[in-house]
């Protein structure tokens, strides 16, 4: 009696050279998981309002691994815009920087379409960020890269994997005059808070509020609380004001100067507002440059005060230079900004 030998695999074989799929297709598929894993985390974090109670039962844990998402993070500069990563053969292929939030799950979209409509078999290597994918699974596995140039005068519609999104410039956003009106609604949102609880006894009213008093008005009396003086300060300074002011219309007052600032256009603002032109030059003033013991060289000052930096009345910012430490000289600032 012949004994057959026992396959230790129990039958089981491995795909042949010509059946198994190709790296670039296992990177296709794990990209596709990707993305669809980092739209999830993007839902989840955006749509799911939770209790206190459910956020305090699932702990940290469950945040740490929303913070984990292959194609995404929060911008360094705010919360308020995001940086998407284009992934690929689990490496970063390029980033597209500060987009806004309301723009992101698009731009995510956009990704998992971009995915969707390479071939596995015969990729478009004509399309730049193809070309990128192609070559990032070519480094991962040993393969040989592919160099493709591109016919300038050949008109090709190129499938951008953003779907059209573009990040912004958030040094141009968070220009001087938006810094001040944030500093300026935050002392309003606080100022009519502090207006709204006056009448409530100390011992009942939030420790803020005792700590801290508001810039927005004053009482006109010592010896009343029937009257108000109210302010608008802008970037340190009190632009305007209107006194003794009934108890009821400074509310109104304060609602409204609240209002005034917030319809501000931080990008073109309204300068031939005659408020908003005095706002706009204490802006100015606030943030023109100064000799520190950091900045101590005098190529950072105004060029009225002598040095070389600008305001620019495109971005509404002062335009700096810049000292390198490794070379020891300064680099001035770019011109025209």
């Amino acid at each position: 009696m012949v004994l057959k030998n026992k396959d230790p695999f129990g039958g089981v074989h491995g795909e042949s050279e010509s059946t198994a799929p190709s790296p670039f297709r296992i990177d296709k598929d794990e990209a596709l998981k990707e993305i669809q894993k980092s739209l999830d985390i993007w839902d989840e974090k955006k749509n799911v309002k939770k209790s206190f109670l459910q956020s305090l039962r699932e702990g940290r844990k469950k945040d740490k691994e929303l913070d984990k998402a292959p194609h995404w993070s929060y911008s360094k500069k705010s919360k308020e815009y995001v940086d998407i990563h284009l992934l690929w053969s689990k490496k970063i292929i390029k980033t597209l920087a500060n987009v806004p939030i309301k723009q992101v799950r698009v731009a995510l979209n956009g990704i998992k379409a971009f995915y969707s409509q390479i071939s596995s078999v015969k990729p478009d290597l004509s399309n730049p960020d193809i070309l990128l994918c192609y070559n990032q699974t070519a480094k991962n596995y040993g393969l040989s890269e592919k160099k493709i140039t591109m016919k300038n005068q050949i008109d090709v519609e190129i499938l951008d994997p953003f779907a059209g999104i573009n990040g912004e410039d958030l040094d141009v956003i968070f220009n001087s005059i938006a810094k001040d009106k944030k500093i300026a609604m935050d002392e309003l949102d606080f100022s009519v808070e502090y207006f709204d609880q006056l009448d409530v006894i100390n011992a009942k009213k939030k420790i803020k509020f005792l700590k801290k008093k508001p810039k927005n008005f004053s009482f006109s009396y010592k010896t009343s609380t029937d009257y108000f003086d109210i302010y608008l300060f802008w970037a340190g300074k009190m632009i305007k004001s209107i006194q003794k002011v009934s108890k009821p219309r400074a509310r109104v007052a304060l609602v409204s100067l609240r209002g005034f600032i917030k319809s501000i256009n931080t990008q073109r603002p309204n300068l031939n507002d005659e408020t908003i032109q005095l706002m706009y030059n204490a802006s100015k003033e606030k943030h023109k440059p100064k000799q520190t013991a950091r900045s101590r060289y005098n190529e950072i000052l105004s060029v009225d005060d002598g040095g070389l930096s600008y305001w620019s009345n495109k971005t509404h910012r002062w335009i700096q230079g810049r000292f390198d430490k490794k070379k020891n000289i300064f680099i001035p600032p770019k011109k025209n900004l």
